[in-house]
This record gives C-alpha cells, sequence and structure tokens, in this order.
C-alpha cells in the first residue's frame, strides 16, 4: 500500500493527541534544534525547515494544525480495524466507570453544554448593530455549528434567526452597515461584509433558503464593484465620494485587517458556486501587483499597508507608514502569494514569499544575540509587572524578529508610532540622510533603554505603547512556515495535498478516522482539559460563558505562546478554554460511536481559510475550516485564473 508523508495507514497506527500529525522529514533534512538557554530556536530558515523529532506542541506552534489523510485497507487491515475501533469503544466505556470512577462524565459534559445552548437560543439581539454585531455573528455560527453536532432543531432555528436578523440589516446595495454611517459608506476590513456573507451561506447550506444566497450573492456583487482595476480592494469605499472620517485608503490597495484578502476569499468562493468568471476575472493581476509593491531594497523583501493604485505606499493611522511591516506579510501578501501559487503554479509567487521569509529570518536570527536578549529581558524584569506588560489581555513581551517595521534597505528596524519609527538600534549618519522623515530622532536606542531599566530609573514617553508592538504579540508565521514545509518536501503537488481534503469519507477512511476520534477521547490530557470541574475557581466550561465570543478565540488556537496565539498549549487545570475541549471530546465521541457520519466529518479541504488562517486547525478539529465548508470542496484552488 503506498503511503504519503500525510498519509495514516492502518499499518502505522492512528494519530491520538490533539495536536498530534505525521512527521515531516524532508530529504537530507535533520530535526531542528531547540536551545533550552535562550528559548528560541537557531535557525528556522527554509532550508533548515523540517517536523522530525518535535513534539505536537512544537509541531503546532511553528507550523500550525496538521491535515490527515488516510489511505485505503486490505481486507486484512479493515478486519484489524474493526476489532481495534471495537476494542476501544468498549475500553472508553470501561475507563468511565472502573478507572476513572466517574461514569456520566461525557453525559455531564453533554448536559452542561446542551442547558447552556437551550438557554442561549432565548437571549439572541434583535437588531445588527453595536455590541450586538458581533454577538449575533458568533452566535450565528456557534448555533449552526451546534445543529450539525448535535442535531437538534432548536439549534439550527436559533441559529436562523440569527442570520435574518443579520440579513434584514443588509443594505439594498449588498453591503452591511458601518458603525452609524449611511448607506453611502462601505468599510471592507475588519469583517464588516465578508464575516455576514460567510454567515449567510451557511444558514443557506443549513436550510436551503434562497434568500441566504441572495443576501451573500447581493454581497459578493457590490464588492466585486468595488475591486480595483489592480486586483485589489481598499480598506473603504464612498458612494459619493465624501469623506467617511476614518483613515485607510480609498482609492488604492489594503492589506490591513484582511481588506483585500477577504475579498478575494469571497470572490472564489463565489466563482465556485455560481460558474461565474467575472468573480474571478481581476484576481490574476493581484500577482504582479504583489512584485511591484514590495518596498524592499537588496536581500529585504517587505510590504506595506496600504498602497496607491501605482503599487506605492501610503500611510494611513499613526503607526501604519510607508515602511515593510512583518504583519503584512503574516495577514496578507503572505496567504495571497499562497493562493496565488497554488492557482497558476507561478513560482515567482513562492519565491517572492520564500525571500521575504528568508529576511524575517535573518532579523530574528540577529536579534538571538545574547546582549540584545538581555536588554529586552532588563526592560522586561524593571518595567514589567511579573516579566511582562498585560494589555488587551495579552501576555506581552517582545518576541526576537517581530519589529513593527524595518527600514527599507534592513538597516534598523522597531515601534512606529506617530507616523515616525522609534528604532531599536543606533541611527547612523546615512540613514538619517536617506530616512530621516520616517524617523523618530528623539527615541533612545535599545542599549540606552536597557541601561535606563538596569539603573531602576523610570521609562521614557511612550513606553507601554513601545512594548505593545503589534507585530510581536498580534503575528504568527506558522500558515507561511507551513506552506513553505510542503512546498519544500513535495513542491505544489505537497502544498496542494495540505490544503486539500475529502468531502465525504470511504467506508476505510470513515473507520480511520473513528478509531483516530476514539483514541483522542481516551487520551488523559485531553480529558483532563475538558473535565466539568464546574464550581470550583477559575472554571471556564461552558456553563461559565457569558455569550458566544468564545467562537472567534479558535481563530487563535495554534501558535507561538506569549502572545495572543498558542491557545491549543494549554496545561493547567482547569484551562482557560475548557469549552472548546469539551466541543472536542463530544464532538469525538459522537464520532468514534459513528454519530457523525461520513460526509459531516469529511468537510473538504482548507481552502481560502477563514477561520485560523494565519495558526490553521487541524483537520479533524470540531469547528474547523466552518467558512470554506459552506460550500465544501476537496480542493479549493482549481481556479482558472484569466491573463491579460
Amino acid at each position: 500500500m503506498q503511503r504519503s508523508p500525510r498519509v495514516v495507514s492502518a499499518i502505522f497506527g492512528s494519530l491520538i493527541a490533539i495536536g498530534a500529525g505525521a512527521d515531516h522529514v524532508a530529504p537530507g533534512a535533520g530535526p531542528l534544534v531547540f536551545n533550552e538557554k535562550t528559548g528560541h530556536y537557531p535557525d528556522l530558515s527554509y532550508q533548515s525547515l523540517s517536523t522530525a523529532g518535535l513534539s505536537w506542541q512544537q509541531r503546532g506552534s511553528l507550523f500550525g494544525g496538521e491535515t490527515i489523510h488516510y489511505g485505503p485497507l486490505s481486507d486484512q487491515q479493515r478486519q484489524l480495524r474493526e476489532r481495534e475501533l471495537a476494542a476501544l469503544l468498549v475500553k472508553i466505556q470501561t475507563r468511565e466507570t472502573k478507572v476513572w470512577a466517574d461514569p456520566q462524565f461525557a453525559s455531564r459534559i453533554e448536559t452542561e453544554v446542551r442547558n447552556w445552548l437551550d438557554a442561549q437560543t432565548s437571549q439572541i439581539p434583535a437588531g445588527y448593530r453595536g455590541i450586538g454585531v458581533q454577538d449575533l455573528r458568533t452566535r450565528a455560527v456557534g448555533f449552526l455549528r451546534a445543529y450539525e453536532i448535535f442535531a437538534v432543531d432548536e439549534y439550527l432555528a436559533a441559529g436562523l434567526r440569527c442570520a435574518e436578523v443579520i440579513r434584514s440589516a443588509q443594505w439594498p446595495r449588498g453591503h452591511w452597515p458601518w458603525s452609524t454611517l449611511s448607506e453611502n459608506f462601505v468599510r471592507i476590513q475588519d469583517g464588516y461584509n465578508n464575516e455576514p456573507f460567510w454567515i449567510m451561506l451557511y444558514a443557506h447550506k443549513l436550510s436551503g433558503d434562497p434568500k441566504f444566497f441572495e443576501s451573500a450573492r447581493r454581497c459578493a456583487d457590490v464588492v466585486l464593484s468595488l475591486q480595483r482595476e489592480n486586483g485589489g480592494w481598499p480598506d473603504q469605499w464612498s458612494f459619493d465620494g465624501r469623506s467617511s472620517g476614518h483613515s485607510g485608503v480609498m482609492h488604492g490597495v489594503s492589506f490591513n485587517d484582511n481588506a483585500t484578502n477577504s475579498c478575494f476569499q469571497m470572490m472564489v468562493m463565489m466563482y465556485h458556486l455560481t460558474g461565474d468568471k467575472k468573480y474571478i476575472a481581476r484576481l490574476h493581476r493581484l500577482g504582479p501587483f504583489l512584485a511591484k509593491a514590495n518596498i524592499g531594497e537588496g536581500k529585504l523583501v517587505g510590504w506595506c499597508e496600504q498602497y496607491n493604485d501605482r503599487a506605492q505606499p501610503v500611510r494611513a493611522r499613526q503607526y501604519e507608514i510607508e515602511l515593510p511591516y512583518p504583519r503584512a506579510l503574516t495577514r496578507a501578501v503572505g496567504p495571497l502569494l499562497i493562493w496565488l501559487y497554488l492557482m497558476d503554479g507561478d513560482e515567482a509567487h513562492i519565491d517572492l514569499l520564500r525571500r521575504a521569509y528568508a529576511w524575517h529570518e535573518h532579523v530574528r536570527q540577529r536579534e538571538l544575540d545574547p546582549e540584545v536578549l538581555a536588554r529586552w529581558r532588563a526592560m522586561s524584569q524593571v518595567w514589567s509587572p511579573a516579566h511582562h506588560v498585560v494589555t488587551h489581555n495579552y501576555l506581552m513581551e517582545y518576541r526576537p524578529g517581530w519589529p513593527d517595521a524595518w527600514l527599507p534597505d534592513g538597516s534598523n528596524w522597531g515601534r512606529v508610532l506617530r507616523f515616525k519609527l522609534m528604532a531599536w538600534n543606533p541611527v547612523t549618519p546615512r540613514q538619517k540622510e536617506k530616512y530621516g522623515r520616517l524617523i523618530d530622532h528623539a527615541w533612545p536606542p535599545l542599549g540606552e533603554l536597557a541601561r535606563l531599566a538596569r539603573s531602576d530609573q523610570p521609562p521614557p514617553r511612550d513606553y507601554n505603547m513601545y512594548v505593545y508592538c503589534h507585530s510581536s504579540i498580534g503575528n504568527s508565521l506558522s500558515e507561511i512556515r507551513r506552506a513553505l514545509l510542503e512546498h519544500k518536501q513535495g513542491g505544489r503537488k505537497g502544498m496542494l495535498e495540505y490544503y486539500s481534503h475529502p468531502t465525504r469519507f470511504t467506508p476505510d477512511q470513515y473507520l480511520l478516522a473513528r478509531i483516530d476520534a476514539a483514541k483522542r477521547v481516551l487520551n488523559m490530557r485531553n480529558r483532563r482539559m475538558a473535565y466539568p470541574y464546574a464550581g470550583r475557581p477559575g472554571y471556564t466550561g461552558m456553563s461559565t460563558m457569558g455569550d458566544f465570543r468564545f467562537v472567534a478565540t479558535k481563530s487563535r488556537w495554534y501558535g507561538m505562546t506569549g502572545t495572543k496565539w498558542g491557545q491549543a498549549f494549554d496545561s493547567v487545570y482547569p484551562a482557560s478554554n475548557a469549552a472548546w475541549y469539551q466541543w472536542q471530546l463530544l464532538y469525538d465521541m459522537k464520532l468514534a460511536a459513528g454519530h457523525i457520519d461520513a460526509v459531516a466529518a469529511a468537510r473538504g479541504g482548507r481552502g481560502l481559510e477563514t477561520v485560523a488562517s494565519s495558526t490553521h486547525l487541524d483537520s479533524w478539529d470540531v469547528l474547523g475550516e466552518w467558512g470554506m465548508a459552506v460550500h465544501p470542496l476537496e480542493n479549493y484552488f482549481d481556479v482558472p485564473l484569466l491573463h491579460d
């Protein structure tokens, strides 16, 4: 039997723990080395990428979730696996009653989840405005997914009521309201239109009601009308030319907060749903635009966040100026290059991505210098309580390689605030001459800051904003690193395999998926994380959830710890994400028992991920890539991009 690196066969066993995945060993690549003293990997270059010997936590942190493909079984293998599944199901029941001394373990969790959901069905906001906007979005997704898992009609009805409130707020042109502004204004970034779009398609998938599809189509059409000739989208639009009073480009292209990427995703989905090539007619122009928009010089490859239509950088908010930003790579340009490459196979896209990653890795290695690490540590210890700053509920310390921005020639980098770069390193006369207008010349370099901290002097102005670095706390290279790993190992074919997945399991695939689910149920860590500690201090199970905001946290499941990512790596019981572990355990128990059928268990490929786009969710995750799953396809990248 043939076995690819990402296929789990009957011979080699199934995966058992949250985060587990098959090892990827590139020819000639050794295992990555972790430096316990510094707390970092000395080398994460393209040439060194490998998952050999890594724990599931290390794999998830570096590369995100796994895509598991199951191969066919021989008659003998099938019989062995059927007996294995039967034994696992008996073991689950036996451990429930004898080992764990809690015969109602699973039923107590399900009761807690179901009681909470039942209570929430009567608390649906009546209007799509203010705080109700996000509340309705997460409620709709939560209820609709609950219906798919529990098959309770009341959850479908509640999800559709949420979707109808959202649909009713849609403007006649097809877009959704932006705060208190009139229909004249469109907010493209920040999920104002793409999130309702996906919810409409989700509601249509489960209800079959054409009004939801029509709502999604009208949204896609108005968004399509706002596409620039170069293939991208701006932050916002005004039909009569008036100013919205908010920053961001109107006549240009934005990589900020999912502006262009969200629209790209919508257009590809509408093409698959309708077959109408109007939705993809200009997407191919983004490739040349991305290449032209690179404002790095020499080895530095990077992008700023907003551009005019001629690919010239423009500024927006005080921390978004004409400099290359790491977050423009991780949140926007990187995924676009991956998607374009998977569609048209042009190696120029992946080469540009590899070069951008190489620069990021170069800076990270530079900042692993012991003296640089010691300087940051000194500032953290003196100026940050308990060795970290808590802002927006995130633990924040500077991560090597993650400044806000770099000077285009790579000679310096740092934090951007008040339309100036607060440089980490001393500013040279050459830098002043070349980039003087972009540099805060009054800001002390890193060495001086460390000296102040070590002598117990107070921090200079704006220190907290200086530590609260957008790039350091809010980004993960997992998606880019994963794409490069798959490309290194198997080229475009290997990347497509990672992003693809069946829409329906064969009997053999379904059997193997049930075995893996049973093993996850039996994994002690998974059970501890999900245990219903209701009433104990610090408990974060379903009964403690105030609303459905936990749905949005799944987008940050994998990633580096010490940032706002990495929520899959909880190790303290009860976990801060107990609710998701409870949902996962219930889902796995139902799948192991055969109560989640072969169609529902295989929801199609990752596609142009809309949920955990930066860190990926595992192919068996309980929430999964629900955005793409509104219209399941094995390969979403089968798109005939046009050419001028």
